[in-house]
């Protein structure tokens, strides 16, 4: 009997190797923002970033397609909503997304139903061949919404803690931890210091692998203490001179590359 045991616990173990060792790729996207900067008619520009986006993001034949934020530039104009929904159904891929500060405006436990009413949710976490994948809604931690924060972080931490044993773990958010490093100036496109120190020491207890954000509207990509964040650059207009694009992820039992694409040269 022993020996049937051992022989059931090895062939289990097997088949747990050759499935999370299946290589794959995930598509980061962040901020369409539809209308940012955009005085095209009828958001024409803003629409064909999109277009371009989608159509490049499904020749990688991406498992998952993840978009932090910023979907739309402002939350009642119809055309903007009509745009990012027509360019999101394009996407074959099974698409999850965040809340950006654009998306949920000085954070209210109304506001985040509007916005869960709209798109379904505000955070996720759930496995895919192996790898965790957990995103959050970062307003109400920039916008110090205490009871939603902590409510939050408590589902964060427990997320996590059940994610010790994943392949890798990735988490989505909208506005960075940081840009460039830990100590750097706190200010519009990052966390205030003391929840960045929080949510930092959460992440490395518990082994998150790559942190993948939006917001600056240019990529900053650094790693702190073994933990790899990416602040990708706009799908929809960017700032400080950067190109619309987006990253393509591969992951493989060799480990995890991170390519960042223009869209726009």
């Amino acid at each position: 009997m022993k020996n049937q045991w051992l022989l059931l616990a090895g062939l289990a173990l097997m088949l747990l190797n050759s499935c999370t060792d299946r290589a794959f790729t995930f598509v980061h996207m962040t901020d369409p923002q539809i209308g940012f900067h955009d005085d095209s008619p009828e958001y024409i520009h803003s629409d064909t970033l999109m277009q371009c986006a989608v159509t490049q993001a499904s020749s990688y034949s991406p498992d998952l397609v993840f978009i932090t934020g910023d979907l739309v530039d402002k939350l009642d104009d119809p055309v903007q909503e009509a745009i990012f929904t027509r360019n999101l159904a394009a996407i074959a891929a099974p698409v999850w997304l965040v809340p950006g500060n654009h998306d949920i405006r000085d954070y209210t436990p109304e506001k985040r139903e509007a916005y869960v009413k709209l798109r379904g949710y505000d955070r996720f976490a759930f496995r895919h061949k192996g790898c965790a994948f957990i995103g959050i809604d970062t307003n109400c931690i920039k916008d110090e919404a205490g009871e939603a924060e902590a409510e939050q972080f408590a589902w964060l931490t427990e997320e996590l803690r059940k994610a010790q044993l994943a392949r890798y773990t990735f988490v989505f958010l909208h506005c960075p931890l940081v840009r460039e490093a830990l100590d750097e100036p706190e200010d519009y496109f990052n966390f205030s210091k003391e929840a960045r120190t929080r949510y930092f020491a959460l992440f490395k207890e518990y082994g998150v692998d790559a942190v993948f954000a939006g917001h600056t509207h240019s990529p900053y990509v650094t790693e702190i203490d073994g933990i790899a964040f990416y602040s990708g650059t706009a799908v929809g207009n960017c700032l400080h001179g950067a190109k619309p694009g987006f990253n393509v992820v591969c992951v493989s039992k060799k480990g995890v590359v991170v390519e960042k694409v223009n869209t726009v040269e």
